[in-house]
């Protein structure tokens, strides 16, 4: 499963600035961000609620509920493991401390510091393939512009590629965007993770849509593998559900 799920990326407080961006990889960027919406409709989108769905061979093999307010950082994150038991945590992304369930029942002690590390993983992997095109202008992020090349469907992309200058969980990972000329949304993206010298997996972005003012994809179809994952259950809002991210008693 990991390798479907490269990791979003922290900036650490005494990160190195990368050398500046291409302003031709910024050109593309700023115009993929416009036709998401545009910087004053994200500052709106507040609230998220969504399910990360991986599917295989037409089967749903994992799914995970999120709920975040982006704000104050408050989240709330639920699934099973790979052997059916359910959890559930309640945290803070900032500080990561809270608490998580499993099959309803409150751990403490080492279980809870291993289930928060494994809610926050989960909210690190999920959230980035959600937000990934919003991201690319975060502090460590270096932009290069490679060339045009065919999309997924035969059409024109600008090709932009993201590094990372001493920053985030796996700084040698690397990714490519290939961004459509004509609709400036992202049509596919490519990566290679950790520095590994292996061919780049190649994902193609579906289902474009538009939620509390923001664009999203909904639909990522890896290509060469019997594999997607599907965004169900989405909302973007200014307005948070307190109820939702509030921890059972």
């Amino acid at each position: 499963m990991k390798r479907f799920l490269p990791l979003f990326l922290l900036l650490a407080a005494s990160a190195p600035l990368p050398a500046a961006n291409d302003p031709r990889a910024e050109q593309v960027g700023h115009a993929m961000i416009e036709a998401m919406g545009g910087p004053s409709a994200w500052e709106h989108a507040r609230w998220f609620r969504f399910d990360f769905t991986i599917v295989r061979g037409g089967k749903t093999v994992a799914s995970f509920a999120h709920y975040w307010d982006r704000w104050t950082g408050r989240y709330r994150v639920e699934g099973e493991d790979p052997g059916g038991v359910a959890w559930k945590a309640y945290f803070n992304v900032n500080t990561k401390d809270g608490d998580y369930w499993v099959n309803g029942a409150k751990t403490e002690g080492e279980a809870r510091a291993k289930g928060l590390e494994r809610a926050y993983g989960r909210f690190i992997n999920d959230s980035y393939w959600l937000l990934a095109p919003w991201k690319v202008f975060d502090p460590g992020v270096q932009l290069d512009y490679v060339g045009e090349v065919s999309g997924t469907s035969g059409n024109a992309c600008d090709e932009i590629r993201l590094s990372f200058s001493g920053v985030g969980l796996t700084p040698k990972d690397v990714y490519w965007m290939d961004v459509d000329r004509s609709t400036h949304l992202l049509d596919r993206w490519k990566f290679v993770l950790n520095g590994a010298n292996d061919p780049p997996t190649s994902v193609v972005w579906k289902d474009w849509k538009k939620f509390g003012g923001i664009s999203l994809s909904t639909d990522k179809q890896i290509l060469d593998k019997p594999a997607e994952i599907r965004f169900e259950n989405v909302q973007v809002s200014e307005a948070v559900d307190d109820a939702a991210l509030t921890p059972p008693r």
